[in-house]
């Protein structure tokens, strides 16, 4: 069966170079941007939304002593569910892996132009350093003011050390923000990694050869974060904060930059890659496992994360697994163009949804604000805050949720609007020309002789994340 592949009209009049041209292959469906103006993709958009909402909700149920901790179990079975939803956070870094490393895959596999090093990292700095310094603005005086005891309390926030120095470090109200050094030192490393993967990846004869030689550093990758989970988690070490540090989450990168290879890869292949033809026929296929997945993540079958002991050291490696696997499979069919669903439609396009992935970061960012503002823990209260485990079990789920998602929606939406998007439009200033950068995927539409619904799902770029 052959796949008859367009560019749908969106704007009125289709600007495909396809057109009157007849049929399309997949590369030029996904090359073709027609000088489209580079947006959001909503269904990633929508997708962090859904992951965001499942972090408010894992923290939530923790704190209303649904979820577990360490040596307490939760409810039998809504805790079980809540524990589970732990899955949520790894497919934030690998989005980050599969936008960003996008445009350094097309340089060596269709001899696009390189990225400009200094300008993909003042966007990235602009994209999420914003949000938290604003953060830090509210939570160091008004969480945290009673812990200071030295400059250096306010100035490993700021320089994203806290994590790796935390020796000493006030941190109530910030605990969720390790994942913003983490986020910018993966940043810091990509030109690298990718010049690595260039260098060993260039002398390949085909776009193929080429694919595969610059899967190797993500190879590395993820024998350093199997290295590190096993290091982190060694009854004799008891490093729980290096829990933290990029990497240990370096397998969820790497997974998301094999995916941007294989994208680059479809782009300069001559046919419709094998696994998008799949894909396209089975959209749903892919999630099928992910149910599974999810529940052997949340029960923990071998040992419970934290105790010390080899059971806990191996329930962990399990883990990095299961989160490595999950995160490959919810992510790799939304990269398909065609891979259309209405369950997909339904989950990720509705406008709430939609809303909530654009201020996802700023949820993330303020919901443990929130949750202790509920327990009027903090500086602001007038007292040094405590640890929030001390409050488990004294509110109910509910109450507490419905009190941290809406607060914490508000909030974010003035970091947003007010913070965010003013400072992202100011890092696109400057720039080289559209027409002078890597040429974006299109928006692909596809026809398929036996089926009738048109695509409608943009493939990812590295504009915005």
């Amino acid at each position: 069966m052959r796949l008859t592949l367009r560019r749908p009209d969106y704007f009125g009049k289709s600007t495909s170079k396809c057109q009157g041209k007849g049929d399309c292959s997949m590369g030029d469906v996904l090359r073709d941007t027609g000088g489209a103006k580079s947006k959001r993709i909503p269904k990633f958009e929508g997708l962090r939304g859904v992951l965001a909402l499942g972090v408010v909700v894992y923290h939530v149920a923790f704190q209303a002593g649904v979820g577990s901790f360490v040596g307490e179990p939760g409810k039998p079975f809504w805790g079980v569910l809540a524990d589970g939803l732990g899955v949520c956070l790894p497919p934030f870094f690998a989005l980050s892996g599969m936008m960003l490393y996008k445009p350094y895959a097309r340089v060596t596999i269709s001899g696009t132009k390189r990225p400009a090093t200094g300008r993909f990292l003042k966007r990235r700095a602009l994209r999420i350093l914003p949000a938290y310094y604003l953060l830090l603005v509210f939570a160091i005086p008004g969480y945290n003011w009673f812990e200071i005891d030295s400059v250096s309390d306010v100035l490993r926030p700021v320089l994203l050390m806290h994590f790796y120095l935390p020796e000493g470090q006030p941190m109530h109200g910030i605990e969720p923000t390790w994942t913003v050094p983490a986020e910018f030192t993966f940043y810091l490393a990509l030109p690298l990694i990718a010049w690595i993967g260039h260098r060993l990846a260039r002398g390949g004869s085909t776009p193929a050869q080429k694919a595969r030689r610059l899967l190797l550093p993500l190879a590395a990758l993820e024998v350093m974060a199997i290295c590190w989970v096993t290091y982190t988690n060694l009854p004799s070490t008891g490093a729980t904060m290096q829990w933290y540090w990029p990497p240990y989450y370096a397998g969820c990168f790497a997974a998301g930059m094999a995916l941007a290879i294989y994208s680059a890869y479809a782009e300069a292949a001559p046919g419709t890659p094998g696994f998008y033809r799949f894909v396209i026929r089975r959209p749903l296929i892919c999630w099928v496992p992910l149910i599974p997945l999810y529940l052997l993540y949340a029960t923990k079958p071998i040992g419970i994360p934290g105790m010390g002991d080899n059971a806990a050291l191996a329930q962990e490696l399990v883990d990095h697994f299961i989160l490595t696997s999950f995160t490959l499979l919810l992510l790799a069919p939304m990269t398909v163009p065609g891979a259309e669903s209405r369950f997909s439609d339904a989950l990720f396009t509705s406008k709430p949804i939609l809303f909530l992935g654009q201020i996802s970061l700023g949820v993330y960012l303020w919901h443990e604000i929130v949750i202790n503002l509920w327990l009027r823990n903090g500086s602001i209260f007038g007292k040094s805050p405590v640890p929030t485990p001390e409050f488990r079990g004294d509110m109910g789920f509910w109450e507490l949720f419905l009190f941290t998602i809406s607060i914490s929606v508000v909030l974010a939406t003035i970091s947003f609007y007010l913070v965010e998007k003013p400072l992202i439009r100011f890092g696109e200033r400057g720039g080289p020309p559209r027409g002078n950068l890597p040429p974006a995927p299109a928006e692909p539409a596809l026809r398929i002789p036996d089926q009738r619904r048109p695509d409608s799902s943009p493939e990812p770029t590295a504009e915005r994340t």
